[in-house]
């Protein structure tokens, strides 16, 4: 995870800001098919869970941000300490 996945924004092409995301603000999905029904719950792709509502430790994802065309990219694939994430940055400024 030293290198950034992406580069360059898939929608406009422009250069994508690489950062992090907090995991325990949750990542909520909701599918088109859940969304036309009156009463819906969203889907937490994150697994925040209770960490929403209780104290915890500090996770992150891997993100990126295209501050043209707004797009946030977020690789919820594996969440990352903040010692991690710290090392993911020096690596990355070489």
């Amino acid at each position: 995870m030293s290198e950034p996945t992406f580069s360059h924004c898939p929608r406009c092409d422009n250069v994508l800001e690489d950062g992090f995301a907090g995991k325990a603000i949750g990542l909520s999905f909701v599918s088109h098919d859940k969304f036309q029904k009156f009463v819906f719950v969203d889907e937490d792709i994150s697994n925040a869970g209770w960490k929403k509502y209780l104290p915890s430790g500090a996770e992150f994802f891997d993100s990126y941000l295209c501050r043209s065309c707004d797009l946030y990219l977020v690789d919820f694939s594996k969440s990352l300490s903040r010692s991690q994430v710290e090392q993911v940055i020096q690596l990355r400024a070489k």
